[in-house]
């Protein structure tokens, strides 16, 4: 799975964990294609909240193809939050794709709410080249952190990639663990950050005024042309195997 995947989940994160954040700047992209996220705010809640203000309210950059291209929140007529699931149903026909997502999960998990998001893909002129509704759904547990499900379709021919593929009831799930250092506009990244960032799991993400990290998992897969992710914001070591678990659920659930 490709971090543009985990940028546009966060994308759909709530305001509520933002105190300001960048909208869509195009002549704010650096001009290599770096996959850095750039936020204006240097005001942040909670360092351990950090994962979740990469990009929320704001843009990610990303190369593809040796392009610079970005996904960013975008102004559509059906956004709107849920908290019973009751209206799926609706939901579904706003959004225009099929959605799995249960009331709980056997971890104790269970639903909190859900966002619908308009979302829109950019060039690297700031042209759309694709808009479309986002869904992000909060799972809480009374003694644990919270779990996001991020969905939104995929285009024709996407394919799930990682370096950690695994098969669950016949769907390739993608397994992530990657870690994320904050660090002031002003920092200049070590020859460790760079070796690090060779690896492909290690990120930069500049605006805060302290140093530091945090590690978020994630576990992606595809159903009926949706993009499923599960994502831990404080992620430890048993985070990966317990979204897989919860991942099975879902395909499972998925199937009938």
């Amino acid at each position: 799975m490709k971090r543009e995947t985990i940028s546009r989940a966060l994308n759909c994160l709530d305001d509520s964990f933002i105190i300001e954040a960048e909208e869509y700047r195009p002549e704010a992209m650096p001009e290599a294609p770096e996959r850095i996220a750039r936020m204006k705010t240097k005001r942040i809640i909670s360092i351990a909240l950090a994962a979740a203000l990469i990009l929320a309210l704001g843009v990610t950059a990303y190369a593809i193809a040796g392009m610079l291209r970005s996904t960013a929140r975008h102004n559509m007529p059906e956004n709107g939050e849920f908290t019973s699931l009751s209206e799926l149903k609706t939901v579904e026909r706003t959004v225009g794709y099929p959605l799995t997502v249960p009331e709980s999960f056997s971890n104790s998990y269970a639903f909190s709410r859900l966002r619908v998001d308009g979302t829109a893909d950019y060039d690297e002129n700031g042209a759309i080249l694709r808009e479309y509704y986002c869904v992000n759904v909060n799972y809480t547990d009374p003694n644990a952190a919270e779990v996001l499900l991020d969905l939104f379709p995929v285009k024709e021919g996407s394919v799930i990639q990682g370096d950690d593929i695994r098969q669950i009831d016949g769907v390739d799930v993608s397994f992530q663990l990657d870690t994320y250092k904050y660090v002031p506009e002003n920092y200049e990244k070590t020859e460790t950050d760079i070796a690090a960032e060779e690896g492909g799991h290690f990120f930069i993400t500049y605006g805060p005024e302290e140093i530091a990290e945090s590690k978020v998992a994630s576990v992606s897969f595809d159903l009926d042309g949706v993009r499923y992710t599960l994502i831990d914001l404080t992620a430890n070591g048993e985070s990966l195997n317990m979204l897989g678990r919860m991942a099975g659920e879902l395909i499972a659930a998925s199937h009938g």
